[in-house]
């Protein structure tokens, strides 16, 4: 009985010391966790990239949209009723060509008469200059023969003007967009007659970043294309430069391009230029986004074991989302992209991936 009492004794002392003994276990595994917790809720999580070196086209592209050279709208310097029409919308006209006209029973008289009367004043002047010279002529009358003939040459100025004006010709090569006026129209000055486009020569409007205007000039080749003819190629000249920026800080290039009848391109169409740059070759490239603070004075974040040490770089830009490092960084080192707004120099980070 005594010896039973004893293994109890024993049995229980065994359970309670395995008790034990797994309770201080767990809570040294619920310590080591807690800790793995709390250094992992102060490190911020961040989006890094690798520095790496990449090729730099010579060229870079932009997106535009194409629009006539020329447009006018050609409208009426006289008055009269329209008696003829010999184009219409969607017409190629040539410069000088005459599109429409009005009466001019009027006017062509009265530049008949006009020849006439300078051709009358010319000899009365010329007369009365041999009969001054013989003092036949007083000098009162040859002046006022010349007079005669001065005002002649005015009467048949104006009277050639308006009669000119009859007509309605084609100030320069190219299409008809709109026709306003139908035979038997009655005009007014001022009223328009047709609306007229050039498209023998386009131009593609673009706008670009200011560090892609500093390689632009005026002149320059660019190649062009058309997004309605992907196989076509075009070559265009810079014909101007805007150097005023609009509210998104570009700036707007016109690209003059000799259009092709076999691949017309139209004023609204969209298309693209690709222009030669000045870089080339092998260079260390990360997004722009990774600089904190400017350009001119660049630091970016780079990721050392789990903390990052804020780093001064040397850096140009290549275009709106890439600048081309110069000094401070080398080829495999891991930078923040996103994510340094909340870091400092020795911030404990936790990669997202």
């Amino acid at each position: 009985m005594k010896t039973r009492r004893i293994i109890t004794i024993v049995i229980v002392v065994l359970v309670v010391a395995a008790i034990a003994f797994r309770l201080a276990s767990n809570k040294k595994g619920f310590d080591e966790q807690l800790k793995m917790v709390s250094e992992f809720s102060s490190a911020i999580p961040v989006n890094t990239d690798t520095v790496k070196y990449k090729s730099i086209a010579s060229y870079f592209q932009e997106n535009g949209t194409f629009q006539a050279n020329r447009e006018l709208s050609i409208t009426s310097e006289t008055q009269g009723k329209v008696v003829s029409i010999s184009a219409k919308t969607g017409d190629h006209v040539k410069a000088g060509q005459v599109l429409a006209s009005v009466e001019n029973e009027v006017y062509k008289s009265q530049l008949d008469l006009a020849k006439f009367n300078l051709d009358k004043a010319e000899k009365d002047k010329q007369r009365f200059e041999e009969l001054s010279k013989g003092d036949a002529a007083t000098v009162q009358q040859f002046e006022a023969a010349k007079q005669t003939y001065i005002n002649a040459q005015s009467a048949l100025t104006t009277a050639k003007y308006q009669y000119e004006n009859t007509f309605f010709k084609a100030p320069f090569n190219g299409t008809l967009t709109k026709q306003f006026i139908e035979k038997g129209s009655y005009l007014m000055p001022g009223v328009p007659v047709f609306d007229l486009v050039e498209i023998d020569q386009i131009k593609l409007v673009v706008k670009l970043s200011g560090e892609e205007l500093e390689k632009v000039q005026k002149g320059q080749t660019v190649k062009v294309t058309a997004d309605l003819f992907p196989d076509a190629a075009f070559n265009g000249t810079v014909g101007a430069i805007v150097v005023k920026a609009d509210l998104s800080k570009r700036y707007e290039v016109e690209i003059l391009v000799d259009n092709q009848r076999d691949n017309e391109i139209k004023p609204g169409m969209t298309g693209g230029a690709v222009f030669s740059g000045p870089v080339d070759g092998q260079a260390l490239v990360i997004p722009r986004k990774a600089i904190s603070g400017s350009i001119k004075n660049s630091e970016v974040f780079v990721v050392k074991g789990n903390s990052v040490v804020l780093q001064s770089i040397s850096a140009q830009p290549l275009d709106d989302k890439n600048v081309i490092v110069g000094k401070g960084l080398k080829a495999g080192d891991v930078i923040v992209v996103s994510g340094q707004i909340n870091l400092v120099d020795g911030s404990k980070v936790t990669l997202n991936k």
